[in-house]
């Protein structure tokens, strides 16, 4: 259970359901998730003990069924099934969030949160607000997470923003953010699914990769690439989320313990998330060339400044943004 909220990024292959026959029998209720990450992983293994768990605590009536490694679709996809009540629920970035709740992106605009304390500060301050514009859209936000530190990846050596033009980086199809960044950096971005990055760097279709390192290391992008920044850009903001309508139908124990996993053990996962992704990035610092950016420093915060102005109004509003910089400055 301590990274059920290493929501992101990660995974792609594996879907399975170890549940027994005579404990199917018993469920009285479904509880349907999806998340990219595959289930022989690590990550996997913590939301299969979360769905054995979820077993016991509700003495078998609740099966909690796990879609794994995007077997449910991408994000876009799983956020559309939630909405006609083919899933349940999900654990997933921003990218996905952001369909439901736009505003929430406002916690990856481009340059703006660069630390883990300071992510810490803002999410604390906007909870409520946040809490009840999931719920409005009729969700309940159980529990955020990270997903780890944004850098680039590379099969070339980008220090600037310059050879950011020079190469063909990917671009999340759905990601707002991204294609913010990109266009603001003025190169030219190659829209592609997360299962169609992969073969994408295979057959050079794109040689660059923004993403965190945990993403980049269970895809096993990192096999494709040969330089990575030192410095990251952002932090990648997930969470675990379930519609109201089915959580309603659930019996108390479930409700109950996921009221648990929403209060007493979410400074956990976060902390577990955090490790896990630094762990990660030391991993791949030894197998990649690592570039330092600080010499084009100003050039990226212009960059950046200019990403996230353009996101003012079509993401997330102005007053939004400027409360959250209050937050930083304090």
């Amino acid at each position: 259970m301590r990274s059920i909220l290493l929501l992101l990024a990660v995974g792609l292959l594996f879907s399975g359901d170890s549940f027994t026959a005579e404990a199917r029998a018993e469920a009285t209720h479904q509880l349907r998730i999806a998340t990219l990450a595959p289930r022989q992983s690590s990550l996997g293994e913590v939301y299969h003990n979360l769905k054995i768990e979820m077993r016991k605590r509700t003495n078998g009536a609740v099966n909690m069924k796990m879609y794994y490694g995007g077997v449910a679709g991408d994000e876009i996809t799983v956020v559309r099934k939630m909405r006609v009540g083919q899933l349940d629920g999900a654990l997933i970035t921003s990218t996905g969030l952001s369909a439901l709740v736009r505003q929430v992106l406002v916690m990856e605009a481009p340059g703006l949160i660069r630390s883990y304390p300071e992510l810490d500060a803002v999410r604390e301050d906007l909870a409520p607000q946040f809490e009840a514009m999931f719920d409005k859209a009729g969700y309940r936000l159980v529990a955020w997470g990270d997903a780890g530190k944004t850098r680039i990846f590379s099969t070339q050596k980008i220090f600037g923003p310059t050879d950011l033009q020079k190469v063909r980086p990917w671009v999340w199809r759905d990601s707002a953010t991204m294609r913010a960044f990109i266009k603001a950096s003025g190169a030219n971005g190659v829209l592609l699914n997360l299962p169609e990055v992969y073969s994408g760097l295979q057959t050079g279709i794109i040689d660059t990769i923004i993403a965190s390192s945990v993403g980049v290391l269970a895809f096993q992008w990192h096999t494709k690439l040969k330089t990575m920044a030192k410095q990251a850009g952002g932090i990648v903001t997930g969470a675990f989320v379930i519609r109201n309508e089915h959580l309603a139908t659930l019996p108390q124990e479930a409700r109950d313990y996921l009221d648990e996993v929403s209060g007493e053990t979410e400074e956990i996962f976060r902390v577990e998330g955090r490790k896990l992704d630094d762990e990660a990035a030391q991993t791949l610092a030894k197998r990649l060339k690592v570039i330092n950016l600080f010499r084009a420093q100003r050039q990226w915060e212009e960059v950046q400044f200019a990403a996230r102005e353009s996101l003012v109004g079509r993401m997330y509003s102005r007053s939004l943004l400027n409360r959250v910089q209050e937050i930083l400055k304090k």
